[in-house]
C-alpha cells in the first residue's frame, strides 16, 4: 500500500461475482481480502479459481471478524468476544431481573422471559444489524418506530426499550466487546482513530472486496467506511436481487456520506437459460420427478459432478430426495448442517451422562446407553457388540419385576447378579451389561474438565471401530446412514473439545456445579447453537444444496426443487410487527433510510437465492414443484418463477420419465436421456 491519506474509493458491482476472478494472481503477500459470508462461497471461489488454473496468492479469504480482530490487536484493545453459549446463558440471568424494561419484554415476548431468550437474543441481532449500536442510527429506528400505527409502534418501542436494556447489561458484564456487532464498530473507531493502523497491520493490502452478501449490515459498513479512510479501496460484489437497493440506500447509510461508484446496477434475477418446469402432486411425487430427471442424465454417461441439485433449503428437501434417488440408485451428498442432536452418537453420549449423574435410576434409563451402540473401550468378545435390539429386549425383560423400580448403579448389579442366579438369564447374555456396569462404576462421580475427554473418547474410537462398521453393514447403497453415523462421531469429537472448554470456564466462574449434568446440559448447548458439519465432498455423489450456496458454482446440469410460494420464498418470521420490517424495508424516510435492511426481512434476498441456485446451469435447467402439501392444502407456483423464462412439461411427458426414464425433450435436447 502507497503512503497516502487520500480516501479510498467504495465500488458496487452488482450481479458479476466473476469478475473477482479475474483480479486473482500470484503474490508474496495478499493485496486483497475478499470477504464473503458463508465458508462455502469461500470453497466455491477457490474451486473456480482451481479450474482456471489461476493463482489465489494475492486474495486473503476471510471474513470481517478477523480483520477487525487483527486490527484491535494491532492497536493493543480488546477483541475479545463471548459465542453465542455464553451470550444465552447472560442474556437469561438478565431477563430474569425485576426491571422496568424486562416488564416492557414481557409485554411484547411473554411473561417467562428466560424461556424466550433465544427470540429475544434474535430480536437483539436485529437491532445489531440496523444499527450497529450507534446512537444516531439507534434514534432513527425509534423515530421509525414512533411513526407506526399504535399497536406496532408500542410493541417495537417495548422491545426496543427492553434489548437496549440488555444490550447495555451485556457490556457491563462482559465489556464493550462482546459480539461481531460491537466489534466491528470498535474496529472502524480505532482505525479512524489512526489511519496508519491498517498499513502497519495489512503492509500489502490495498483491497478489501465484500462477495456473496445479501446484506450490509450497519457494524460492516462502520469497519468498510473506516477502510476507505485509510485508503484501503472497497469493493461490494452484491447479488441481483438485493443488490440495486444496497446501492440506493448506502449513501444514506455512511457516517459521513460516500463516494459510490456503480457497476451492472440492472442484472436480471432470472438465469441465461430456458428452465423446464415439471409438476407434481405432492413433495415426495415432486422428489420422484427430480431423481427421475438426474438418473437419466446419469445414465446417458454424465458425470455426478456435472449434476447440481438446488434447494430453498437443502435439510427439508433431504429425505424425500434421499428415498427418491435411492429407488433410481442415484447416491447423493446433502450438503446441509448435521441435526447432531437427533444422532445416535449424540444420543449416546446424553443417555450415558444421564446414567453417571443419576443416584437412582429405572431399567429404561439404564439401558438407554445400550440402545445407542455403547460399546466398551477394551472388547473381550467382539461379536457381542454394539447390542442388538433383541438382546437388549432380553436384558430388559429379566431385570424388569417392577417396572418403577428405581434402583442406583449398585443395586442394578446386585440385581443383574440376582436374575443371572435364579437362571432369568445366561450369564453370557448378561455380561454386555455388568461391562457396562463396571465401566460406569469406574466413572469420578463429580467430573473434573479433564474426565469429559477421558471418559468419553475412548467410546468415540470404540464406536468408530465397531459401532460404524455395524452401521455399514445394514445400511442401504447410498451408504447414507454410515455417512451420517461417521460425521456424527466426528462431530462428537468437536463436541468433546468445545464441552470441556465450556464446562472449564463456568467452573471457574461458579456458574455450573461440578456434575455430569452440567456437562451434558453444556454439550446441549453447544450443538444446538452451533452447527455440524456440512457433508463431506464425494465424486461418486450428485451434490444436494442450498441455492444460495451456489453462489459463484457453475455446472452443466441443474435442477432446482420446490419453486412453490412458502417455500420458496420463505415466509419472513420475526418478533418485530410486520409494519416496522415494512417500514425499514420500503425506506420511505430519512430515519428509515439510515438504517441498515436485515436480509431475512426483504424478499429480495430469496430472489439472490434463485440467480445463484438457478443461475448455476450452463446447460440444462430443470425446475420442480408440487400442488398440494403433505396435509392436502393447495400450494401456488413460486412467484420468483414470474422472473425466469420457463416452459411447463405436460403430464405424459412426466410420466413417460417416471415410468421409461425418457427426459423431456428440451433437457434431452443437450443433456441426453433413455432413448
Amino acid at each position: 500500500m502507497t503512503e497516502t491519506t487520500d480516501r479510498g474509493s467504495i465500488r458496487a458491482v452488482v450481479g458479476r461475482p466473476e469478475e473477482l476472478l479475474d483480479r486473482a494472481g500470484r503474490a508474496a503477500e495478499p493485496a486483497e481480502f475478499v470477504v464473503t459470508p458463508e465458508r462455502l462461497h469461500r470453497r466455491n471461489l477457490k474451486r473456480r479459481l482451481a479450474e482456471r488454473a489461476t493463482p489465489r496468492s494475492s486474495l486473503w479469504l476471510t471474513d470481517a471478524t478477523a480483520i477487525a480482530s487483527r486490527l484491535l490487536d494491532a492497536a493493543d484493545e480488546p477483541s475479545e468476544t463471548i459465542d453465542r453459549i455464553d451470550r444465552l446463558k447472560h442474556l437469561e440471568s438478565l431477563l430474569e431481573r425485576d426491571t422496568e424494561t424486562n416488564e416492557r419484554l414481557r409485554a411484547a415476548v411473554g411473561s417467562d422471559l428466560p424461556a424466550h431468550a433465544e427470540t429475544i437474543a434474535a430480536a437483539q441481532d436485529r437491532v445489531g444489524e440496523m444499527t450497529g449500536w450507534e446512537n444516531d442510527r439507534l434514534n432513527a429506528l425509534s423515530t421509525v418506530a414512533e411513526g407506526l400505527p399504535s399497536v406496532a409502534a408500542r410493541d417495537t418501542a417495548d422491545l426496543l426499550a427492553g434489548v437496549r436494556a440488555l444490550e447495555q447489561g451485556l457490556a457491563e458484564r462482559v465489556g464493550a466487546v462482546h459480539s461481531r456487532e460491537t466489534l466491528l464498530p470498535a474496529a472502524a473507531d480505532t482505525l479512524r482513530d489512526d489511519p496508519a493502523l491498517w498499513s502497519e497491520t495489512f503492509p500489502t493490502a490495498e483491497r478489501l472486496s465484500v462477495a456473496g452478501v445479501s446484506a450490509v449490515d450497519a457494524p460492516l459498513l462502520s469497519l468498510l467506511d473506516a477502510a476507505t479512510a485509510a485508503g484501503v479501496d472497497v469493493t461490494l460484489s452484491l447479488r441481483p436481487g438485493t443488490g440495486p437497493s444496497i446501492v440506493d440506500r448506502l449513501p444514506d447509510r455512511a457516517p459521513n456520506g460516500v463516494g459510490l461508484s456503480t457497476d451492472g446496477r440492472d442484472p436480471s434475477v432470472g438465469p441465461d437459460l430456458e428452465a423446464t418446469e415439471l409438476v407434481a402432486d405432492t413433495p415426495e411425487a415432486e422428489a420422484r420427478l427430480a431423481a427421475g430427471v438426474v438418473a437419466a442424465h446419469l445414465r446417458n454417461g454424465v458425470s455426478p459432478s456435472d449434476l447440481l441439485v438446488v434447494a430453498r433449503d437443502a435439510a427439508e428437501y433431504e429425505r424425500p430426495l434421499r428415498r427418491a434417488m435411492g429407488r433410481q440408485g442415484v447416491n447423493v451428498a446433502v450438503w446441509a448442517q448435521l441435526p447432531v442432536e437427533r444422532t445416535i452418537p449424540y444420543r449416546q453420549f446424553a443417555a450415558t451422562c444421564a446414567v453417571l449423574a443419576a443416584d437412582e435410576l429405572g431399567v429404561e434409563r439404564l439401558l438407554e446407553p445400550l440402545e445407542f451402540h455403547w460399546v466398551p473401550p477394551a472388547i473381550d468378545d467382539t461379536a457381542a457388540w454394539p447390542l442388538s435390539t433383541a438382546d437388549i429386549g432380553e436384558l430388559r425383560a429379566a431385570l424388569t419385576a417392577d417396572s418403577e423400580a428405581q434402583r442406583s448403579l449398585g443395586g442394578w448389579a446386585d440385581r443383574l447378579t440376582a436374575v443371572v442366579d435364579d437362571g432369568e438369564i445366561d450369564r453370557g447374555r448378561a455380561r454386555p451389561l455388568r461391562t457396562f456396569l463396571d465401566w460406569a462404576d469406574e466413572q469420578p462421580g463429580t467430573p473434573e474438565p479433564a474426565a469429559i475427554h477421558d471418559t468419553f473418547e475412548p467410546l468415540v474410537e470404540a464406536g468408530r471401530e465397531f459401532a460404524l462398521p455395524a452401521v455399514f453393514a445394514d445400511d442401504s447403497s447410498d451408504l447414507a446412514r454410515t455417512s451420517r453415523y461417521a460425521r456424527a462421531l466426528s462431530r462428537i469429537e468437536e463436541l468433546l473439545t468445545d464441552t470441556r472448554a465450556k464446562y472449564r470456564e463456568w467452573l471457574d466462574a461458579g456458574d455450573v456445579p461440578r456434575s455430569w449434568l452440567a456437562v451434558a446440559d453444556l454439550a446441549e448447548r453447544v450443538v444446538t447453537t452451533r452447527p455440524g458439519r456440512r457433508e463431506h465432498a464425494n465424486a461418486a455423489a450428485v451434490d444436494v444444496i442450498d441455492a444460495t450456496d451456489a453462489w459463484l458454482r457453475e455446472a452443466p446440469h441443474v435442477v432446482g426443487v420446490g419453486l412453490v410460494d412458502g417455500v420458496w420464498p420463505r415466509r419472513v418470521e420475526s418478533v418485530f410487527p410486520e409494519a416496522l420490517r415494512q417500514a425499514v424495508v420500503a425506506g420511505d424516510s430519512a430515519a428509515a433510510r439510515r438504517l441498515a435492511v436485515p436480509g431475512r426481512w426483504t424478499a429480495a434476498r430469496e430472489a439472490d437465492h434463485l440467480a445463484s441456485g438457478l443461475g448455476a446451469a450452463t446447460e440444462t435447467l430443470c425446475c420442480t414443484r408440487y400442488r398440494r402439501d403433505r396435509e392436502g392444502t393447495a400450494r401456488e407456483r413460486s412467484p420468483l418463477l414470474a422472473g425466469v423464462s420457463t416452459r411447463q412439461v405436460d403430464e405424459p411427458a412426466a410420466q413417460s420419465l417416471l415410468t421409461a426414464g425418457t427426459l423431456p425433450d428440451a433437457l434431452a435436447a443437450d443433456g441426453g436421456g433413455a432413448r
